[in-house]
């Protein structure tokens, strides 16, 4: 059973993340049973979000919980792209260097680097997808 905690924000904020945060887990990832997400909402300085990887089934991610509505959505949907990414094994870390399907990234700038740049694409069609969901509800 995967499992998903959220803290820090407001209930309505927490809620709302755990909701993305298990329709992302259906969208990409529906046959992993053994995810451990944490999420952290918090005031992000530098960035929107962060993943952090524990191990290939155990994530820590940051989420700025000033953000905007559909802002939010996109960064946590962005950040669950990384999770899948790193579940997946094709984005992974050794010490301080970054790999895509086992070439070695670490000093490509942050927009050129592959596994942002399809988190980028991926988050707006999750965005979509999710919003739609939920008007339906």
């Amino acid at each position: 059973m995967n499992i998903i905690t959220v803290e820090g924000s407001n209930k309505k904020r927490r809620l709302l993340a755990e909701e993305v945060v298990s329709f992302c887990i259906q969208k990409l990832m529906s046959r992993m049973r053994t995810l451990d997400i944490e999420v952290v909402l918090t005031n992000v300085n530098d960035a929107y979000g962060y993943c952090h990887s524990i191990s290939n089934r155990e994530f820590e991610i940051e989420i700025d919980k000033k953000l905007k509505e559909n802002d939010f959505i996109s960064t946590v949907a962005h950040e669950m792209v990384h999770v899948w990414q790193y579940a997946t094994k094709q984005l992974t870390q050794k010490g301080c260097r970054e790999f895509w399907k086992g070439k070695d990234y670490t000093k490509t700038s942050y927009s050129k680097q592959p596994w942002e740049r399809q988190a980028l694409r991926m988050e707006k069609q999750l965005l979509k997808e999710f919003k739609k969901i939920r008007k339906l509800r």
